[in-house]
């Protein structure tokens, strides 16, 4: 299928955390939920309209773990954890925060490298926030708990949108990346469903606030 070849391209030019040699790498059972060491997270085998593909360990922590999902629409759902500081057991605020800079600035300068990729354009930008409950149970620096960024795309005349998320979990960066065809409406709820989902699993319950742009 033309659209799930293009999204898979997609969401591996997108990884920040791209692994490497394949003798460090350990791969898991698909149909399985998996439990995370590092985080204490557990991840179903589905979620939303996603089932998991792949689960892939690396040895290395600043390359970690990837958990791969996709659906029958074509649509790619990862989520990345890995180490930024080994020294320190809780990534600080300013830690993450540049780091997720970082990596939107990656996403939006990858037009025209490697592949046939139209114009990236940051769409709108969110804070995760959490209840003050949650703050004070697991003793956040403050109910501001991580960052997404909405992009949209095109690879040759296919229309795309995607989703980045990242929050820290003690001493790993949690990343999440849905991207999803722009032309196929129920994808949109679908990738929100998601992204909701898997935060969930770390914080209970989050909120998706808009943030002004400068």
């Amino acid at each position: 299928m033309k659209t799930r070849t293009l999204v898979c391209l997609t969401a591996l030019l997108f990884s920040a955390a791209a692994l490497t040699e394949a003798q460090d790498m350990v791969s898991l059972p698909k149909d399985t939920p998996y439990a995370d060491d590092a985080t204490g997270a557990v991840f179903p085998a589905r979620v939303a309209s996603f089932t998991k593909t792949n689960v892939t360990k690396n040895q290395n922590p600043y390359y970690g773990t990837v958990i791969r999902y996709a659906n029958d629409y074509g649509s790619s759902a990862d989520v990345y954890i890995y180490a930024l500081d080994l020294k320190t057991m809780k990534l600080s605020a300013e830690q993450w925060r540049k780091h997720y800079e970082e990596v939107k600035g990656n996403i939006a300068h990858l037009t025209g490298k490697n592949v046939p990729l139209g114009e990236v354009a940051v769409l709108g930008e969110f804070a995760l926030k959490v209840p003050d409950e949650i703050v004070r149970k697991q003793m956040l620096d403050s109910n501001l708990a991580g960052r997404r960024c909405s992009f949209s795309f095109s690879i040759g005349e296919d229309p795309f949108f995607s989703e980045l998320v990242i929050f820290p979990s003690g001493s790993r960066i949690v990343k999440l990346r849905v991207t999803y065809s722009r032309e196929i409406t129920s994808e949109k709820e679908n990738a929100l469903k998601f992204l909701d989902v898997i935060c969930r699993e770390f914080f209970e319950k989050v909120e998706f606030v808009p943030e002004k742009r400068n």
